[in-house]
């Protein structure tokens, strides 16, 4: 073997003995050739002791969607004997025979091309395989030599980097990622290479079905690096023009490929275990469809309902593709959804009625997985099953066309004949959200693309952002994994030491001039030190750093418009002048009237329109809102079904004249955005098509802290110049499905690194939702007391029906018994005495009737306790979700990620952790100790375990202490200094947009509860 020469495990030959025959099947066939390959060997050598040879044969069947036959796979090994024989057949004695070398491929380029067109994925990888194990013989006979660590420039098959991309395209697409990373391996061996904008075109293509270690593995294969992409030290199969960007770029797509797929294989799993009939009637699943070609140009499959089910009054339940359409809160089915078509085999008894899901399961989804590591076992090897009788018929695809009257869909597949998919009986199921997955990747590729001077710029936004975003990923790996481990673990513990920006102006700031062309040569890597001055670059409308004179007039009046205190004002003032601004808003600090502030500034200096986005539809919904009532006009861009009903007037949808044909509707609300002064939008809805005709300059990321950074970056792709991120990295953190994305940095938003990389944010310092004694202990252990009352105790009386320990301050404690312990069901805890304490304090303040069931909330971390609790309360009468008749909504009980961002009257607390141990797990968590505390305006009770809950050193036990003293425990007399002192709390100031307290009307108290 050359010294220095890199070998692949290819299936042909292992380095040691050539092989005098070899072919390769396309499909899953790697582990099986290994064995054999290991036991021919074995077998040749045992025959070289005796002086005979031995012939081993091994033969494996496929059958891939896209071909039928049979390959077969040899492997020859020979030995030599004490009498001197050799044959790579048998063995024998006497006189020797060389092994024959395998023939040179004839054109491998061309065939492999041709099998790909004609969808034979097999063969064409065949040939492929084929053709490595030619120049493998030739390598280990010295045929092709070159110097230790020179690397090779050419194919020396003859196969060109298209051919290698469009079969590694090709094996993505029929779920074969591990043979795909083959292809990868062998591009970078030859020293070929593949364009960023390929690679992430590869990656939007993986199919729903693909398992995440073989997406990995193609990712490394191809990136060449590790989470943070050693591609420094070993080159890699894609083009990047620096170190830094590359590294990003991997870490990036490993963290997108990772929460992808997991996602699709939770789908996956709920599609084999729960029945059709349960899924069709959760919207995710239309049964019963007739498939045949569609009529339309592009080889598309359409599925339509059968003509005697979609007759009214035939069938009871909702029939077909009818089941897939937005209704009750549903998400429905829209052009770019992944979808899974298979034939469907109705039941020959009828299946049993489904369960209905709760509304709020998908923020239980949260607790589930944070409590995942402590109870679900390790998963067991999974058991070989044999093969069936006739093949599964299951293809994925892309929904491109979807009608109004969904009375069809136009379909097309990612791999096998349209001309194959005819009859009745199929089913269609829908897969994991693909089109926010693509939209990250494209604005991933889009940011950190190196450009071509001489082409015009895809994308328009400023060069700093890229220096900002990669700025100190040119160091070493194990320094940037050191660093992302250490952010990590600090997640979950109360940062301490954290920097805000003051009022005071910094001494002799750093400005960047900004006078370099997007994306043309002049931004070059920056170390991580140097992204405090990058974001404080100075923005001036006039282009004179001299006249600072337009932004006083435009701040001055802002304020008066919107009185703004000085905290706000401040962040208004640094938003409007710095390239890229963060904003620390704690709860009830008045984040989205600061933001409405900021857009009309923005607005007044020339921007325009102004790109408002946000993860969630309730932040959007609620910044559309503010900028109506401030004057703003605005767009709301989104589905129907997720803009809140009094906002639908603000639709992109009303643009459209009555009668328009498809292009006059394109065109009007095109026009629509061009002259809207404020376009809203969820971050992945930012990066429709429909919004690629248009730059805008100025970007507003509200609850920054709860969007991952690849899903931030998908707003930044629009021709950003300016960004304000609003958000408080003390509350909780973006929610992540895959608990490995989750550990390798997917939860540190880009908020929170900016902050850990040095930019100081401009704190909100003045809460305006609270009682002041409510927000005392937040303020205290959470913001360092920086956080002040701006209105006073008297706005926010006790409400009635409660025994509060001190009738002047709301705050309560209730502990329960001794032996009032948890139970568990290896998933989630519960605490069944602790529930029924709760219903107790529910029944007093509903019969008091000062507060309607709508005013009163109950929080709780664990899904179990959730559902424990509505159980109770359902037995007892009460409602927990909207009367359709009326449209009142009853007493929300939820989780503690359902209440982020979420306000009421009162809130009771349920911490269900009771244990000999005391321990209480991610309840101490402060950024979900902090949510808990600070959702209420009036009251907050507590019901806990005081033993196990005094316990915790970080959260819990400090608070517990402090009730306890102030005399806010039930039960407990505090010290007459402290109680003085809580009695005392009271606003710091009474500046800022303080509302006045409109009593809620009397409520109504159900039969249950009386």
């Amino acid at each position: 073997m050359i010294p220095g020469q890199m070998m692949m495990p290819m299936h042909g030959y292992d380095g040691g003995v050539p092989t005098a025959s070899m072919h390769a099947s396309a499909s899953a066939g790697y582990d099986q050739y290994s064995q054999a390959q290991a036991q021919a060997q074995a077998r040749g050598a045992s025959a070289s002791r005796n002086g005979g040879g031995r012939h081993a044969r091994y033969q494996h069947h496929n059958t891939p969607p896209s071909a039928s036959s049979s390959h077969k796979a040899y492997a020859h090994y020979g030995g030599r004997g004490r009498g001197g024989g050799y044959n790579a057949t048998y063995g024998g004695r006497g006189q020797k025979k060389k092994v024959s070398a395998p023939k040179p491929p004839p054109n491998p380029d061309k065939q492999i091309k041709r099998c790909v067109n004609t969808g034979e994925t097999s063969r064409a990888f065949e040939c492929f395989a084929n053709a490595m194990a030619w120049y493998r013989h030739q390598m280990a006979y010295g045929v092709f030599v070159r110097a230790h660590g020179d690397p090779a420039t050419t194919c020396p098959m003859g196969i060109d980097n298209a051919t290698y991309t469009k079969l590694m395209t090709a094996l993505v697409k029929e779920t074969h990622a591990d043979h795909a990373s083959e292809v990868a391996r062998a591009m970078a061996e030859f020293g070929l290479k593949m364009s960023a904008k390929k690679f992430t075109e590869i990656l939007q293509s993986i199919p729903c079905r693909t398992k995440s270690k073989e997406a990995l593995a193609l990712v490394d294969a191809c990136c060449r690096g590790t989470v943070v992409g050693d591609v420094s030290t070993s080159g890699g199969v894609l083009e990047f023009g620096d170190v830094a960007t590359a590294a990003y770029y991997t870490k990036n797509v490993r963290l997108l490929v990772m929460e992808f797929c997991e996602e699709s294989n939770q789908i996956m799993d709920r599609i084999k275990k729960r029945s059709p009939r349960s899924l069709e009637q959760a919207g995710t699943c239309a049964l019963e469809l007739v498939a045949k070609p569609s009529k339309l140009k592009g080889g598309r499959l359409c599925l339509s309902t059968r003509p005697e089910l979609d007759k009214p009054n035939t069938l009871t339940r909702m029939s077909c593709l009818k089941a897939l359409d937005a209704n009750d809160g549903k998400r429905g089915v829209q052009v770019g959804d992944s979808i899974l078509v298979r034939r469907y085999q109705p039941p020959a008894e009828p299946e049993p009625e489904p369960e209905k899901e709760s509304v709020t399961d998908i923020a239980e989804k949260s607790e589930l997985k944070a409590t995942a590591a402590a109870f679900v076992p390790r998963p067991k090897a999974p058991t070989p099953l044999a093969a069936p009788e006739t093949p599964m018929e299951e293809y994925e695809g892309v929904i491109e066309i979807v009608p109004y009257t969904l009375n069809e869909l136009h379909i097309k597949l990612d791999h096998g004949d349209v001309m194959d998919l005819r009859g009745d009986d199929w089913r269609i199921d829908r897969l994991a959200n693909r089109i926010t997955y693509t939209r990250q990747l494209e604005s991933l590729y889009e940011l950190l693309e190196p450009k071509d001077p001489n082409k015009k710029a895809v994308c328009n936004t400023h060069p700093v952002f890229r220096q900002i975003l990669t700025a100190g990923f040119q160091r070493p790996a194990k320094e940037l994994m050191d660093e992302l481990t250490a952010a990590i673990g600090t997640l979950n513990v109360r940062a301490e030491g954290d920097e805000v920006a003051t009022n005071e102006s910094p001494p002799e700031p750093r400005y960047v001039t900004y006078d370099v062309p997007p994306w043309e040569p002049g931004c070059e890597m920056v170390d991580r030190d140097a992204v405090p001055a990058l974001c404080q670059g100075t923005i001036n409308p006039t282009g004179d750093l001299s006249l600072p004179g337009p932004y006083d007039r435009v701040v001055d009046n802002v304020t008066r418009m919107h009185n703004l205190n000085n905290s706000q004002r401040d962040a208004m003032k640094a938003a409007l002048e710095r390239r890229l601004t963060l904003i620390q808003g704690p709860p009830g600090t008045g984040k989205t009237h600061t933001s409405v502030a900021i857009v009309r500034g923005m607005l007044e200096i020339g921007h325009g329109p102004v790109l408002c986005t946000s993860d969630s539809n309730t932040a959007v919904d609620n910044m559309v809102e503010g900028l109506a009532k401030a004057g703003v006009q605005v767009i709301r861009l989104g589905r129907p079904e997720a803009v809140r009903p009094d906002l639908a007037r603000y639709q992109i949808e009303n643009a459209i004249p009555p009668g328009a044909t498809k292009h006059e509707a394109y065109e009007a609300q095109l026009r629509a955005v061009r002259y809207a002064q404020a376009v809203c939008a969820t971050c992945s809805g930012s990066g429709s098509d429909f919004l690629d005709r248009i730059n805008f300059s100025a970007v507003m990321l509200d609850e920054a802290s709860q969007v991952t950074e690849p899903m931030s970056l998908v707003p930044l792709a629009n021709g950003c110049q300016q960004l304000v991120l609003v958000g408080d990295h003390k509350q909780l953190p973006p929610t992540v499905v895959s608990r490995e994305a989750e550990l390798a940095g997917m939860t540190l938003s880009l908020f929170d690194r900016l902050i850990r990389a040095g930019v100081k944010p401009y704190l909100l310092d003045t809460q305006f939702r609270m009682h002041p004694a409510i927000s005392y202990f937040p303020s205290l252990s959470f913001y360092k007391g920086m956080v002040k009352s701006g209105t006073p105790a008297a706005m926010r009386p006790a409400p009635k029906g409660f025994t509060w320990p001190i009738p002047a301050v709301p705050i309560a404690f209730c502990p329960t018994p001794a032996d009032a312990m948890e139970a568990n069901d290896n998933l989630s805890y519960s605490n069944k005495q602790e529930a029924e304490s709760v219903m107790t304090v529910l029944v007093g303040l509903l019969q008091a009737g000062e507060l309607r069931p709508c005013h009163i909330g109950i929080v709780t971390p664990y899904a179990a306790q959730v559902k424990l609790i509505r159980s109770l309360l359902r037995s007892r009468g009460v409602r927990t979700g909207i009367d359709k008749e009326t449209g009142e909504a009853g007493i929300e009980v939820s989780s503690v990620d359902g209440y982020q961002g979420r306000e009421k009257e009162l809130m009771i607390v349920s911490t269900v952790r009771a244990n000999n141990l005391n321990t209480i797990g991610f309840v101490a968590d402060a950024r979900r100790c902090n949510v808990t505390l600070t959702r209420a305006r009036r009251g907050v009770i507590v019901v806990g375990h005081m033993s196990t809950l005094a316990r915790d050193r970080r959260t819990w036990g400090p608070w517990v202490q402090w009730v306890q003293k102030s005399g806010l425990t039930v039960g407990v007399k505090g010290r007459p200094e402290d109680i003085k002192a809580v009695c005392a709390i009271d606003a710091d100031t009474t500046s800022g947009p303080a509302q006045r307290l409109v009593p809620p009307p009397r409520g109504l108290v159900p039969k249950g509860m009386r």
